[in-house]
């Protein structure tokens, strides 16, 4: 298996929970949770932080990896993640949002295997409850039949006419995306350095649309457990009750 990294981004400029990665949840802030759980994945050479404000660098201080500054400007997640790895030696790039500290270590791990066979990995989780549904914070996705994203979005997809969604189990439940990808590198190259961004991207506020418009497939994998990814108040307030 090629040599992998496990990168983390991080932005002071959340908007719908400002600065969300800072906030105490417990003992400690958002990201040093995420950092924290990051670390026990094990198939992984380096856990890194790329971050657009020093504040981060003093938060993360005596925590076992890298903090990487970067500038402010850059687009995406994703973009963040490229330029803080584009002259490290990687085939392999697991890119995990600083707002997901509650992914199972072992998914993470099952991400970075699978790209063995895959060009881009992400997970997802079956929606059962119909608030989360019709959530736009929550992104829906709708696979193919061996498990390769077909779209994304905030909106309910796909939209059930004329079904409760109570008996939704027969016919199967929507699919949450969970906020984890894994690239080989060239390709988050190629997606930060070259690809355009399109419509459809900014229409839904979700880069992944781009992979997707240019003919690149996502393998989707079904994750382990729920997890809660940190965008509102609301969702803050549930972590912190978890914790």
């Amino acid at each position: 298996m090629g040599k992998s990294a496990l990168v983390i981004p991080a932005r002071r400029g959340s908007t719908r929970l400002p600065d969300k990665l800072l906030l105490n949840a417990g003992d400690k802030p958002v990201i040093a949770h995420t950092v924290e759980n990051c670390l026990r994945v094990r198939n992984v050479d380096r856990v890194l932080v790329v971050c657009d404000d020093e504040i981060f660098q003093n938060v993360l201080k005596d925590y076992p990896v890298e903090v990487i500054l970067t500038p402010t400007d850059l687009q995406s997640g994703s973009d963040r993640v490229a330029y803080g790895v584009k002259d490290l030696d990687f085939e392999f790039i697991v890119n995990v949002q600083g707002d997901e500290p509650l992914l199972d270590p072992v998914d993470i791990e099952r991400v970075v295997e699978e790209l063995n066979y895959s060009q881009v990995v992400s997970l997802y989780y079956p929606i059962k409850e119909e608030e989360e549904y019709l959530n736009p914070n929550l992104v829906k996705v709708v696979l193919d039949k061996d498990s390769y994203a077909l779209y994304f979005s905030r909106s309910p997809v796909p939209f059930y006419r004329k079904l409760e969604f109570s008996r939704l189990k027969a016919f199967g439940y929507p699919l949450k995306h969970i906020g984890v990808y894994g690239y080989r590198k060239e390709i988050l190259m190629e997606f930060s350095f070259n690809m355009r961004k399109t419509s459809i991207e900014d229409i839904e506020k979700l880069e992944q649309l781009r992979l997707l418009y240019n003919q690149y497939k996502i393998k989707m994998l079904k994750a382990s457990r729920d997890t809660i990814g940190i965008d509102t108040k609301e969702d803050f307030d549930k972590f912190c009750t978890l914790l």
